[in-house]
């Protein structure tokens, strides 16, 4: 499984938590702004207790993926390198170092 797939289905896993109590909730409190706030910090809660492996698993993956992206070389584009030489330039003509 793919470490965005993963990602995907955490955080809707996370929002499927959220509705869930907003729909415990509902009639109980209506729909409104305390109801919506109540619903967010108890699917927050059940999602730390109930979703700890997925979590775990898709920080991993994302790790990872930063990781790997980490160790590769950073590619030089064509414009970039055209604009250190015109910067190295003109350092080298003025001396100055502060423009």
């Amino acid at each position: 499984m793919s470490s965005m797939r993963t990602f995907w289905l955490y955080t809707l896993a996370r929002f499927g938590l959220i509705i869930a109590a907003g729909l415990v909730l509902f009639p109980f409190l209506g729909l409104n702004l305390v109801m919506a706030i109540a619903a967010i910090i108890i699917g927050a809660l059940l999602s730390y207790l109930l979703l700890g492996k997925m979590r775990a698993k898709a920080a991993t993956e994302i790790e990872a993926k930063v990781a790997k992206r980490a160790s590769k070389p950073k590619r030089v584009g064509a414009d970039e390198a055209a604009e250190d030489e015109i910067v190295e330039e003109r350092l080298g003509e003025d001396g100055d170092q502060s423009k």
